[in-house]
């Protein structure tokens, strides 16, 4: 996979989203969503899962983190996916984002899976 642009754009008619249009935010994204459609132990996936993460910034900002994809696997597992670029993991509020987000998955008995290159 390539590094994320800002290229925006639609993803028409996935087959394994419940949506006929997902937006995409990156080139990179979109790359994801066709290795999500081809994924065999993925039965769903969608970024209009509507699902905002609080957390609190570096520097004491209360924010709502949303994470890329929402993700059902064929065993059933359920799983939050983030397409980050490997530049930006040591940030600290991207390190809060997914601190948050772990913890907020394992409550729930989910997956936080960081996708990076």
């Amino acid at each position: 996979m390539t590094m994320a642009t800002s290229d925006r754009g639609d993803f028409e008619n996935p087959k394994k989203s419940p949506y006929s249009v997902e937006r995409y935010d990156s080139t990179w994204e979109k790359s994801y969503m066709e290795l999500l459609e081809r994924n065999k132990s993925v039965k769903k996936w969608t970024k209009n899962h509507g699902i905002v993460i609080e957390y609190i910034t570096e520097a004491g900002n209360r924010r709502g983190y949303i994470p890329d994809f929402l993700i059902e696997k064929v065993d059933g597992r359920i799983e939050l996916h983030e397409v980050k670029g490997g530049h930006l993991l040591k940030n600290p509020d991207t390190v809060r984002k997914h601190d948050r987000a772990k913890a907020w998955c394992k409550i729930r008995g989910m997956n936080f899976v960081i996708v990076s290159k």
